[in-house]
């Protein structure tokens, strides 16, 4: 009986690329990807990554073509609403720090009849027990996630002794680039410090993220402060910033 393919939510960054990698090189599991096309400023980059990535894998690796579906972009604007997810990811939300792109996902998911969709988050430390990560709630019933239990330093060792790591630094990872080049203050550029892939930033955006760590790590850990006193201020000021 033939595989069903791995339904693989492909972002172009680099949790995502080396969970493709892993299913095309390693497992030869048929993948199709998908992409979420959103407004933001991160889009381009994201999507020029997917491309190259996509024709160097097809180039180096063309015995993988037919196991390598044709990525479906969907327009963010299509996906439908769906009282009961909402409802799950508010009630969510009040208890922990959990971000709208579940909603969102988890909206397209039901909408396209997707039930096993992959979703390439990475453990922040090891043995990390993401205890919210339920099948039987409504928010995550549509996901899995392969990569909870590896650190992007973890794949970074995998990615140089299998011969990728050209590859995966084709990934694109920040979310405001300034010049078409990593910011060094956003989430995602703060998360490749973490991960000490630092090198990854110009000196600049590098400079940026160690100044601003501390800060950040506490933004992080205390979430039910965001909504009070001068921190929910924040989101507004720093908007547009880097």
């Amino acid at each position: 009986m033939k595989e069903s393919p791995v339904n693989l939510l492909w972002t172009g960054g680099w949790d995502s690329t080396f969970r493709l990698l892993q299913l095309l090189l390693l497992e030869e599991r048929t993948v199709q990807a998908y992409y979420i096309i959103r407004g933001e400023e991160s889009t381009g980059k994201e999507v020029d990554s997917i491309i190259s990535i996509r024709r160097e894998l097809l180039n180096r690796f063309p015995e993988k073509s037919t196991l390598f579906l044709n990525i479906k972009f969907i327009d963010v604007l299509s996906i439908e609403p769906d009282g009961e997810i909402t409802k799950s990811y508010l009630e969510m939300k009040k208890s922990i720090r959990v971000n709208l792109q579940y909603d969102v996902l988890a909206r397209f998911c039901k909408q396209i009849g997707v039930f096993d969709m992959e979703l390439c988050i990475e453990a922040p430390v090891k043995d990390y027990e993401p205890d919210y990560l339920n099948k039987s709630c409504v928010l995550f019933r549509y996901f899995s996630f392969p990569l909870i239990e590896v650190t992007k330093q973890e794949m970074s060792e995998v990615a140089e002794k299998k011969g990728w790591s050209d590859i995966m630094h084709m990934t694109w990872f920040c979310r405001r680039p300034v010049n078409g080049k990593p910011c060094g203050f956003c989430g995602p550029c703060h998360d490749t410090l973490e991960a000490g892939l630092g090198k990854r930033l110009p000196f600049k955006a590098r400079l940026i993220g160690l100044l601003q760590l501390r800060f950040r790590r506490y933004w992080r850990n205390n979430y039910h402060k965001q909504n009070k006193g001068i921190f929910k201020y924040a989101p507004s000021f720093f908007k547009g910033h880097y």
